[in-house]
């Protein structure tokens, strides 16, 4: 037992180490992130300490269990491509530069028109979109000349908030929501009107951070970015709309919902790729959303849910949540809440997922304490960078576009964050 904790103690430390201190490698001419080859190292050494061990945790990849970690993988990929194709038409950069000129040089309406167009793309793709959007708000405030800190500031809280509104709008929401066998309307029954209420809540809470900054006026000499193709932009909403309808009532057809993604982002590959090549298109209309894919998730859950699973094969996992059972009942959902936001800003909020599916399983909590962790694995992203890889991801687009953001400048709106928390757990309480 000890060794298996020492062991996953050692990896998450050594991933938390690299997020600050050595990121990335460079190999040939392409960077890679160290954070996963750090969490496969270690789920290898784990494998090895102990083969019965081993044989247990593998089976489950081979499970017909909706949290088999390859369905879960599935599902996020093959949504994040659905998105990125939207993205490669050219929806995300039309919509943002038409907000910015429809403000004419006032700060106020621009910040509200894309903080509502942001929440929206997150409701309707998912947070990794920040890898999309973080450029389009430098691009704005470099040619506006505005101080692009508000903008960025609420544009990753934005993401990173309403990533909570439905179930496959974060990673860290479809597990914690097929371990615990939460259906996408269940979901969005309980979770979406918590999520739609702090998206006033947060709204307000960034204008009056950021109101002597909005004041004043800016240059609204923006260029206009155009849709790019409007056959793949029309295929691209009509994958989106149906999809998410099929995912509606997928518990009703009884097809899992990684299939149902999965299937049309097919349609959006095999379409797109016919229709380009027919019209001899530029390729990268299809090439870039596969480019673009996040394809170190692949590693690093699959790693993440062998320690995982391993400290819950130790009974690690089954003793906290026995611990925690014992308070009053009243108090759990607070407790499992901030203890889980706490924890993802150590270990990021994927791990954190994993670790909280156990212990609250463990302890036998209700449902309203599996919500307060899915709304603390998105919240957590407010607090510090350390909290989600989209935070992350964030924070390495912003230092590459050499606008300065130190993580202790981030980290002075983390009261928003926690204020977001408190709210969003009592409204799951009376709502």
């Amino acid at each position: 037992m000890e060794v298996t904790i020492v062991i996953f103690v050692l990896a998450i430390m050594l991933m938390l180490l690299s997020f600050f201190l050595f990121p990335s490698i460079s190999i040939g001419h392409r960077d890679f992130g160290t954070y996963w080859m750090i969490t496969l190292l270690f789920a290898a050494v784990i494998l090895m300490v102990d083969r019965e061990y081993a044989t247990r945790i593998l089976a489950i990849f081979a499970s017909d269990d909706s949290t088999n970690p390859l369905k879960i993988i599935t599902l996020f990929i093959s949504i994040t491509f659905i998105s990125k194709f939207l993205d490669s038409a050219g929806l995300f950069d039309f919509l943002a530069t038409r907000a910015a000129k429809i403000g004419h040089g006032n700060q106020f309406v621009i910040f509200t028109l894309l903080y509502f167009l942001f929440s929206l793309i997150t409701m309707l793709t998912n947070n990794d979109v920040i890898i999309i959007t973080t450029p389009i708000v430098i691009y704005f405030a470099k040619a506006s000349k505005a101080n692009p800190i508000p903008y960025l500031i609420m544009e990753c809280f934005a993401l990173n908030t309403l990533s909570s509104t439905f179930l496959t709008s974060n990673v860290s929401n479809l597990y914690l929501g097929s371990f615990f066998g939460i259906t996408y309307l269940d979901y969005l029954v309980r979770l979406t009107p918590v999520a739609l209420i702090l998206m006033v809540l947060l709204y307000v809470a960034l204008l009056a951070s950021f109101w002597p900054a909005l004041r004043k006026p800016i240059d609204d000499k923006v260029e206009l970015a155009p849709i790019k193709d409007r056959f793949l932009l029309a295929l691209g909403l009509s994958v989106l709309a149906i999809c998410t309808l099929f995912l509606v009532v997928s518990n009703y057809i009884h097809l899992e919902m990684y299939l149902i993604t999965l299937g049309f982002a097919l349609l959006d590959l095999v379409v797109g790729s016919i229709y380009v090549l027919a019209k001899k298109k530029d390729r990268e209309y299809i090439l870039k959303p596969l480019k673009g894919l996040p394809y170190e998730f692949i590693p690093f859950l699959s790693s993440m849910f062998v320690l995982v699973s391993a400290l819950q094969e130790v009974g690690l996992l089954r003793e906290v949540g026995k611990a925690l059972a014992s308070l009053p009942l009243a108090s759990q959902p607070w407790v499992y809440g901030f203890s889980s936001m706490i924890a993802a800003n150590l270990v990021n909020n994927v791990p954190m997922s994993l670790l909280f599916a156990d212990i609250i399983n463990a302890g036998g909590a209700g449902l309203t304490s599996v919500y307060a962790a899915i709304l603390s694995s998105n919240l957590c992203a407010l607090i510090t960078p350390a909290g989600s890889l989209s935070t992350l991801m964030f924070m390495r687009i912003v230092k590459e576009n050499d606008v300065r953001l130190s993580y202790g400048g981030f980290m002075k709106y983390a009261y928003v964050g926690i204020l977001l928390e408190a709210a969003g757990i009592g409204l799951l309480l009376v709502l």
